[in-house]
C-alpha cells in the first residue's frame, strides 16, 4: 500500500462478564467516536444469558462471541482471533472510549508508517498506549521494579516496556506469533505480553498522553499485596523477562534465588509459620508455570494447554 494512502483500521474488542449495563455504556462510547472503528467485537464470559439477550435485541449487527469462561486473557485471545482490522484495542465493560482516542491513534500510526516507508526502515510497527482516567486519577504505564512489582514511574525519555491495556492499540500481526498468557494472574498477563512484544518481537511502545479513555474499575496491575497466584505470576513474568527477553540467564537465576526467599519472608513476617502455606502455594504455581513453558512453543506461549487448568 502506498505510504500516502495508509490508514489503520481498528478492531475494538470488548470483553464482558455479567455487566450488560456497563457494556451498553461502553458500546455507546464507541458509537460516539470521531473515527468509527473497522469493527466491534464482543466476547461474553457471563454466568447468565442477560448480556446475550441484550446483544440480540439491541445490537444484533455487532458480532457476539461466547467467551471461553476461563480467564480474562483467554477471553482476549478469543477476540483477537476473530479480529480483522490492522490494529486491535481491548476494552471491557467498565471502560469508556475517549471521543477522539481512535482518531489520535490513527494519525500517529499513519505518520510512523510514512516515516518508516520513506527511510526504508525495517522495524516492527508501533504499539501506542494512551492513559486512563480512573476514579479521579490519571493512570500511566509503570515499569516493574527488580522484584517484578509494577510500581515505578518512567524517567523522561526512558524506553517504555509496559502499557495501559484499555488505552493501547496493538498491531494485529503481533498476535500471529504470540498471545496473552492464559495461566498468569490478571494484570501480569499484560505485563508479560508487553515485555515479549518489546524484547522478543522488536516492537516499540510509545506513550500518547493526550489519548485518554475512562474507567470505573480499580487498577489491578498496580497491586502490591497479592495472592499466591499473583506472586507466582509476578515472579515468573520477571524471571522470563530477564532470561529470554533481556538474554540474562545468570541474572534470571539470581532473581529467583532472591525472589522466593523474599516471598517467604513477606508471608511469614507477621504470622510466623501460618505464612508457610501461602509460600508453598506460590512456589508450586511458579514451578507449574516453568514446566508449562518448557512444553509450549517458544514463539506462542500463553494459549496452549501446557498448564493444567486446575492450577491456573
Amino acid at each position: 500500500m502506498p505510504a500516502s494512502t495508509f490508514l489503520p483500521t481498528f478492531s475494538v474488542c470488548i470483553c464482558t462478564r455479567d455487566n450488560p449495563d456497563g457494556l451498553r455504556q461502553t458500546l455507546q462510547s464507541v458509537f460516539e467516536s470521531t473515527m468509527p472503528p473497522h469493527e466491534i467485537l464482543v466476547s461474553d464470559d457471563s454466568s447468565n444469558y442477560n448480556t446475550r439477550q441484550m446483544m440480540r435485541e439491541s445490537y444484533a449487527a455487532i458480532p457476539y462471541l461466547e467467551g471461553p469462561r476461563r480467564t480474562p486473557a483467554a477471553n482476549r485471545n478469543r477476540l483477537v482471533r476473530a479480529a480483522t482490522g490492522s490494529h486491535v484495542l481491548f476494552l471491557d465493560d467498565m471502560t469508556l472510549l475517549g471521543e477522539t482516542f481512535l482518531q489520535q491513534m490513527a494519525e500517529r500510526i499513519a505518520d510512523d508508517f510514512i516515516r518508516r516507508a520513506q527511510v526504508g526502515e525495517m522495524v516492527a510497527p508501533l504499539i501506542l498506549t494512551g492513559v486512563e482516567a480512573c476514579q479521579g486519577r490519571c493512570i500511566k504505564p509503570r515499569k516493574c521494579a527488580y522484584l517484578g512489582y509494577p510500581s515505578l514511574e518512567y524517567r523522561s525519555g526512558e524506553r517504555l516496556q509496559s502499557v495501559i491495556l484499555a488505552s493501547t492499540v496493538f498491531p494485529r500481526r503481533l498476535f500471529d506469533s504470540t498471545c496473552f498468557h492464559e495461566h498468569l494472574a490478571d494484570g501480569y498477563d499484560i505485563i508479560d505480553l508487553a515485555n515479549r512484544s518489546v524484547h522478543e518481537h522488536g516492537h516499540r511502545i510509545e506513550l500518547m498522553p493526550s489519548a485518554v479513555n475512562r474507567a470505573s474499575r480499580v487498577d489491578t496491575a498496580c497491586a502490591t499485596h497479592d495472592s499466591p497466584d499473583d506472586d507466582a505470576s509476578r515472579i515468573y513474568t520477571a524471571f522470563r523477562s530477564y532470561r529470554r527477553g533481556k538474554h540474562q540467564p545468570f541474572r534470571a537465576a539470581l532473581f529467583v534465588l532472591i525472589a522466593l526467599p523474599h516471598n517467604l519472608w513477606r508471608n511469614c513476617r507477621g504470622t510466623g509459620r501460618a505464612g508457610l502455606p501461602a509460600f508453598a502455594a506460590t512456589t508450586q504455581k511458579f514451578l507449574l508455570l516453568l514446566n508449562a513453558e518448557s512444553v509450549e512453543s517458544p514463539d506462542r506461549q500463553g494459549g496452549t494447554p501446557g498448564l493444567p487448568r486446575s492450577a491456573a
